[in-house]
């Protein structure tokens, strides 16, 4: 079976390309050595440009006459390729954080997706912040991150309970020794209550963040709400004092999770590559299991995409982050989630492993789709 990729660059993250292909090549090697899958790659810059990705596609398919098609792009550019994939009939896996939220979720029967939850993550740590004892939130954000939908995702499930946002911060400067948050200080300076801190930052930036805020006065006070990339171990990699505040959110997967199938990926990863695994090496993993089964049960030729990915709905995929299957009402595949919290002044993050959150996310899906949006058409964190 001929593979074809559709692989971004980053320069914030420059692996995601290579942790996702060796995320593929690390699950053929060690669950189906000698599988006869072959991988043939294209770069579609940040992911960003509808040409260049419709013209690697059309490559790929017509010319490389690939058999699946898997692409790291994101959903507001997914519609440029519809047509093709339907002229094709060849099945595409799309691969990306899902920090967007889709114009539709009636899906075109032979495109599955294959992603990190982000925006769905964010709706659930939003509806936690309002279950507690706020009434009102803060939002922090950067400039890059809040272009995307997932923080829309986190206030909306906030505001949905009559929950309200009292201010706004977005951080504009580079990330390096001058990033500040001087606006949102002298926010909480003269704030009588807190209210609860949504908070979406990159990895990078988040280290910045933690490190600024555990300084303020009233750091102590603080009960932060936070995204999925501010859960990652990069954002905790900036040196100091335990966090004085709280931290709440939601991960698709975190390393120290205690199954088989989670140890088993760490251990086939880090031996092949000699670095540890990152949630981009997990979506490679999980894509390397979903062309197995692929290749397993496909003997006809793949032609036919829409059956292939009618026959992925009765599978069940022992993923690192459990037991993973795909949807059929928006072919998104669904995986359970790890709940994350940590009290202020320990360092000490406690997680817990939930079930697939079936009812949330068939209420997730119901959300009304139109309303304005950012014009970033880039893959999240490909910039």
């Amino acid at each position: 079976m001929n593979v074809g990729i559709m692989y971004p660059r980053s320069k914030a993250h420059p692996l995601i390309m290579q942790d996702l292909v060796d995320g593929i090549k690390a699950f053929l090697a060690q669950q189906q050595p000698g599988t006869d899958i072959n991988l043939i790659s294209e770069s579609v810059g940040y992911g960003g440009g509808e040409k260049e990705v419709y013209e690697k596609a059309e490559k790929l398919l017509m010319l490389e006459g690939v058999d699946v098609l898997v692409a790291f792009i994101g959903e507001k550019v997914m519609p440029i390729l519809h047509p093709l994939l339907q002229a094709s009939g060849k099945l595409m896996l799309a691969v990306h954080p899902g920090a967007n939220y889709p114009e539709s979720w009636l899906p075109q029967d032979n495109i599955i997706q294959l992603t990190l939850q982000e925006a769905f993550l964010c709706s659930l740590c939003g509806k936690d912040a309002r279950k507690g004892r706020h009434a009102a939130a803060m939002v922090a954000s950067t400039f890059y991150d809040c272009g995307y939908l997932h923080l829309a995702m986190m206030v909306d499930g906030f505001t949905q309970n009559s929950g309200s946002i009292v201010f706004n911060y977005i951080n504009k400067q580079a990330y390096d020794d001058s990033f500040n948050i001087d606006e949102l200080d002298n926010f909480l300076k003269e704030a009588k209550v807190l209210p609860a801190l949504l908070c979406l930052f990159d990895q990078t930036p988040a280290a910045l963040y933690y490190d600024r805020l555990n300084k303020n006065e009233r750091a102590a006070e603080l009960d932060l709400f936070v995204s999925p990339m501010m859960l990652q171990p990069e954002a905790f990699s900036h040196p100091g004092d335990p966090f004085k505040f709280s931290i709440t959110g939601y991960s698709p997967w975190q390393a120290g999770i205690e199954t088989t199938a989670s140890r088993e990926f760490c251990d086939a990863f880090l031996a092949k590559t000699k670095r540890k695994p990152s949630i981009f090496s997990l979506l490679g993993w999980e894509a390397g299991m979903i062309l197995k089964q692929v290749a397993d049960t496909v003997s006809s030729g793949y032609e036919d995409g829409a059956a292939i990915a009618k026959g992925l709905q009765n599978a069940r995929f022992n993923s690192p982050r459990g037991e993973m299957l795909l949807d059929p009402q928006t072919n998104y595949f669904l995986a359970p989630v790890v709940h994350c919290s940590m009290a202020g002044n320990t360092d000490k993050m406690i997680t817990k492993q939930l079930d697939l959150p079936l009812t949330a996310w068939a209420d997730y899906i119901q959300l009304p789709t139109e309303g304005a949006g950012s014009g970033w058409t880039n893959t999240y964190l490909c910039y």
